[in-house]
């Protein structure tokens, strides 16, 4: 009973969005809002229906207006949009991305604190990627201002990743933490990136040790990744790699060397 009333309250949603944006499309395209509880109502939308298409379209509208604010360096533009958009978590984890990039990076905090750190989360925020394309088949490659060369997603994942560079630990947690629910493409993307770190950032790894071994069993998957088609130089596979890189860590840990 409580399903179907909150499938009902969703379809009205729908329908109040739909009239708003034939009545006045121009006004709509220009506003930097969302309706109340969007996401509630993708996730009630039958997949890849019309009704979930003019939804990721209500999406792809707001995420072009906060990145033109941030392709004019309004922060105030910004701040009023995202300000806005708390409760919706595909417009809070987005906002948090433009903001840390408006920031030049400063703000880490603020951005990896809206990164996913519970499971319904992280499913929204493996939806982002299709919700960038706007309800058509292709996702964007750039919005105003920000360049997106493999997706809005991987945007994400690669800040992220530069920061665990860095050594931060809040990003190596939220990093793993995604990863542990990541498949398809976007696994396949992550397992590429995390020996990367092993390999060109050996004191960062050693700095985030603590935090790999909370996650040693997803881990163990990447030290067992071995096809032929996925090698690292002319020689060594990934399992090698891994497991080489491992056993650095480990000595640098057990002598306290400092590596620049």
């Amino acid at each position: 009973m409580q399903n179907g009333r909150t499938i009902l309250q969703a379809l009205l949603i729908l329908v109040s969005v739909t009239l708003v944006a034939s009545s006045c499309p121009a006004q709509t395209a220009n506003t930097c809002s969302l309706p109340p509880h969007l996401y509630e109502l993708r996730r009630a939308a039958e997949p890849l229906s019309d009704a979930q298409r003019e939804i990721d379209h209500e999406y792809v509208e707001f995420m072009k207006a906060v990145a033109q604010s941030y392709a004019q360096h309004d922060v105030e533009a910004v701040n009023t949009c995202c300000d806005a958009v708390k409760e919706d978590v595909i417009g809070f984890q987005f906002c948090a991305l433009v903001r840390y990039l408006l920031s030049d990076r400063k703000k880490s905090d603020t951005f990896l604190g809206a990164m996913p750190r519970t499971a319904d989360q992280r499913k929204a925020f493996w939806f982002m990627e299709q919700i960038s394309a706007g309800g058509t088949m292709e996702t964007p490659t750039s919005l105003p201002g920000i360049r997106l060369p493999n997706g809005l997603l991987f945007k994400f994942v690669d800040e992220v990743f530069d920061l665990m560079k860095k050594g931060n630990a809040t990003a190596a947690e939220k990093y793993l933490f995604l990863y542990e629910d990541a498949n398809g493409e976007f696994g396949e993307y992550m397992d590429d990136q995390l020996p990367k770190l092993f390999l060109g950032y050996p004191q960062a790894t050693l700095t985030l040790w603590p935090v790999f071994q909370k996650h040693g069993k997803r881990l163990e998957m990447l030290q067992g990744f071995t096809t032929e088609e996925r090698k690292i130089g002319s020689s060594k596979n990934m399992k090698n790699f891994v497991r080489q890189a491992t056993i650095d860590v480990l000595k640098l840990e057990k002598c306290s060397c400092h590596v620049e």
